[in-house]
């Protein structure tokens, strides 16, 4: 029982790994007030995180940080980018019901097919940043190969990103919870789960 409390114990591991996680997730909230630095607070989340499931994190908040500081530029053109499309994307989906009946299922097809890779893309281009010193179009490239060559670990971590926000789409109540959830724990806990997943593949590079 007592080794159960101790320093090298599960409850204190835990904890301390729970802390750190709830640290995380309020510098992530804080960091993505300006819009602007999503990008940049994504990257440090997925940095900040890997160190930790690697054992190499110091103080997690300073990792976040210098993470955040050093990618911001990078990220944030990512940041624009991925802006620019959803934002097309959501136009476009607007004026859809203006289009003929016959291209209409066309136009929605197409929507939805330039969601999915915009999702992928930011679910994957910003670990990928974390991770690795590469210019725009290496990490893009490079990206996309490592998708095709993992696609089950992929599709895995798509899975992580995208089914919390489906779930919490089912129902006001759970929108809530997921809310709740989220201003605590929830966004470090699944780029957590993700990079638990990511490391599998970067580890071979």
């Amino acid at each position: 029982m007592t080794n159960l409390f101790s320093y090298d114990g599960v409850v204190y591991k835990t904890g301390t790994k729970l802390f750190q996680l709830l640290v995380l997730n309020v510098l992530y909230l804080i960091t993505c007030l300006p819009l602007l630095t999503i990008g940049a607070a994504n990257t440090a989340l997925a940095c900040a995180t890997m160190k930790m499931i690697e054992g190499k994190e110091g103080n997690v908040a300073v990792d976040y940080l210098r993470s955040f500081k050093s990618n911001f530029k990078m990220a944030t053109y990512f940041n624009f980018i991925f802006g620019v499309i959803n934002g097309l994307i959501l136009l476009n989906y607007l004026f859809a019901g203006t289009v003929t009946p016959l291209l209409r299922g066309f136009v929605y097809a197409a929507l939805g097919l330039a969601g999915i890779i915009s999702i992928i893309g930011m679910t994957f281009i910003y670990p990928y940043i974390a991770r690795f010193d590469d210019d725009m179009l290496t990490t893009t490239k490079n990206t996309g190969l490592l998708i095709l060559k993992h696609g089950r670990l992929s599709f895995l971590i798509l899975m992580i990103a995208v089914i919390p926000v489906v779930v919490a789409c089912l129902s006001p109540l759970l929108m809530v919870f997921a809310i709740y959830i989220s201003a605590f724990i929830g966004f470090s806990l699944t780029t957590y789960l993700r990079s638990l997943l990511l490391l599998s593949i970067y580890k071979h590079y």
